[in-house]
């Protein structure tokens, strides 16, 4: 091989590993395109702590479980009905739990509740899944 192709391949070499390197001597927080180092999974959260308002279907047995999005909301966007769920907590959480209520089709839920929770989002996935604090917005039943 000539030494001008070879001293080529070498400098696209050294090029491309100084490209590959780059994001390990730039500021952890900025992150650019192509050459992503990913801070979102890099960064450590400043708090394990999340408050979620949801919408809560009431068993007979006294359990609790999470509405579908399309049942909560009548919309299938999850990030869609979580905003729409806010909206309903603020302003009229009343209608939209009676709303809610309509919309449920299993026979084992009596009840409807929009809440919003407190979750340490670590020991969620650990092992608590019951919320630290909940705060219920309204409690309807599901008529029959």
């Amino acid at each position: 091989m000539p030494l001008r192709l070879r001293l080529r391949a070498y400098a696209t070499t050294a090029i491309v590993l100084g490209l590959m390197a780059w994001p390990l001597f730039r500021d952890p927080t900025r992150d650019s395109f192509p050459l992503s180092d990913f801070p979102m999974f890099s960064q450590g959260r400043p708090s394990p702590f999340m408050t979620l308002t949801h919408a809560l279907a009431v068993r007979r047995d006294g359990s609790r479980t999470p509405l579908s999005p399309y049942a909560a909301t009548g919309n299938r966007e999850v990030l869609q009905a979580m905003v729409l769920l806010d909206q309903a907590a603020r302003l009229d959480p009343e209608e939209s739990c009676a709303k809610m209520a309509a919309r449920v089709r299993d026979p084992e839920v009596t009840q409807v509740e929009l809440v919003t929770s407190d979750f340490d989002a670590v020991a969620y996935f650990l092992e608590a899944r019951q919320p630290l604090r909940r705060h219920v917005h309204a409690s309807c039943a599901v008529q029959r």
